[in-house]
């Protein structure tokens, strides 16, 4: 009997083990049990598949079987309205990307997080969901009309790197400095940022730094793709310049060809000549690929970005030779300092999904500081994603594991002075900017000025917001 009873002991001991493994803290987790969660996410973005990852475990700990379709993102923004239009319940999450979130939002394509949590406050886990643990800069940037999307994926935003070996160099430096009258350093305006751009474009044949170049080589490079790739290199340049997005948010009227607008585009079509001949082509990866492949002086661009193909030595050439700070100023605009987009793509629940709250336990599980923490440091460290958790980043294990991590804090999150933005987009935010960047790659490939391509540019925003009535 005694056997008997030490038996039954060691498998209530081996049960209790395995329920605080399977579902810590919540048994009752595992109703979702057997639950198909399919997600749509967009190929090629550096925080897919850690968000994918993130989905995976926390399915195990649920039971719920997360399966991901990959798409462009282009192909993504067409197929969600399609599928909504027909009324498809395949799908249960998607990644919105930011431009698109606004109108998704009002039209129901997506169900804001915040929207689901205010209706269903019994099913929310507010340990796992830890609001509070994200950066202010995220939980404002992610929310429209005042409701919360979704978790921010990624953190930092925009940065400007450069190579130290080519600023550094004794040559380049003495060239430098007789040419515009200044010190090479880090550009801390867009007008220093040009003449740097100019000043290492050089072609094969020419010397930089000491040896002769057997290719082209340039100032600098951007992700010129329209729609979308070249709207987010661009923003950072209409902020700078004291643009107000594509609208004024008091008056509701477009600012397509403000002055600002206007300039920040001519400061853009004039670094053309500095860049790589395929630039009006490049996606962000595919530009940032350039500066890993040391054809580039310097390069503005997401810092996470950059963290997978410029810091890591596995996909860089030049990964031992950079440096990174702030994106540079424009001398007079107030309240821009060091303008820089932080982006804004979430994770939402699909509005027609028939496992909502399979959807959100299994999104609010694998955002929470465990599960992140967890999926950072045994796949994605030191590079290839940066978890928006401070509690992650402050973490003494990821610090040490990190090099990089503090001084990155400390210059790009840490500071008060650095400007991030992005309006929580309008329903036809998307049209204007589709306009706008349209407008700009014509100007950019020669077909037409800046100014008149975003004088076209405002008529059609005009007619679109007509049509909304926010103006008359």
């Amino acid at each position: 009997m005694r056997a008997v009873l030490r038996s039954i002991g060691v498998l209530v001991g081996v049960l209790a083990v395995a329920l605080a493994l399977v579902a810590p803290g919540d048994a009752g987790q595992r109703k979702y049990e057997g639950v198909t969660l399919r997600i749509m996410l967009p190929d090629g973005f550096t925080e897919s598949k850690p968000v994918y990852d993130a989905l995976l475990e926390a399915g195990k700990i649920l039971g719920t079987d997360v399966k991901v379709s990959w798409y462009s993102m282009d192909e993504l923004h067409d197929k969600a309205l399609i599928d909504f239009a027909a009324g498809n319940k395949a799908w249960d999450m998607l990644l919105v990307h930011s431009p698109s979130r606004g109108q998704w939002a009002d039209m129901g394509v997506i169900e804001p997080l915040g929207k689901y949590i205010a209706a269903n406050p019994n099913v929310v886990d507010k340990a796992k969901l830890a609001l509070n643990d994200y950066y202010d800069i995220s939980m404002r940037n992610y929310t429209h009309k005042g409701v919360w999307l979704g978790p921010a994926l990624y953190v930092t935003g925009v940065a400007l790197f450069y190579r130290t070996d080519l600023f550094n160099h004794p040559d380049e430096k003495k060239n430098f400095r007789a040419k515009y009258g200044y010190d090479l350093k880090e550009p801390e305006t867009y007008k220093e940022f040009r003449d740097i751009a100019e000043f290492f474009t050089r072609k094969a044949g020419q010397t930089l730094a000491g040896t002769t170049l057997t290719a082209d080589f340039y100032g600098t490079s951007h992700s010129d793709k329209p729609v979308g790739n070249l709207w987010h290199d661009f923003f950072n340049y209409l902020m700078a310049f004291g643009a107000n997005d594509v609208y004024d948010p008091k008056t509701m009227r477009p600012t397509i060809n403000s002055p600002e607008a206007i300039a920040a585009g001519k400061f853009m079509v004039s670094l053309v000549p500095f860049m790589p001949p395929g630039h009006l082509n490049y996606t962000s990866g595919e530009s940032t690929a350039q500066f890993a492949a040391g054809n580039v002086a310097m390069i503005i661009e997401y810092f996470l970005r950059c963290t997978d193909l410029v810091l890591n030595p596995a996909k860089s050439k030049v990964s031992d030779k950079v440096a990174f700070t702030v994106l540079p100023s424009v001398p007079g605009v107030k309240g821009r300092e060091h303008a820089a987009h932080h982006g804004g793509n979430v994770l939402s629940l699909w509005g027609h999904s028939a496992n909502k709250e399979a959807a959100y336990k299994t999104i609010e599980l694998a955002f929470s500081p465990e599960i992140m923490r967890k999926v950072y440091l045994e796949k994605y460290v030191p590079y290839g994603w940066i978890p928006p958790r401070p509690s992650i980043l402050n973490d003494a294990e990821v610090q040490r594991k990190v090099p990089w991590m503090k001084p990155m804090m400390t210059k790009l999150m840490d500071r008060k002075d650095i400007f991030y933005t992005e309006l929580a987009p309008l329903p036809e935010y998307f049209n204007a900017i589709d306009s706008m960047a349209t407008a700009l790659s014509k100007a950019m490939s020669g077909g037409t000025t800046v100014e008149q391509g975003f004088n076209d540019a405002q008529k059609e925003a005009e007619a679109v917001f007509k049509k909304a009535g926010y103006i008359k």
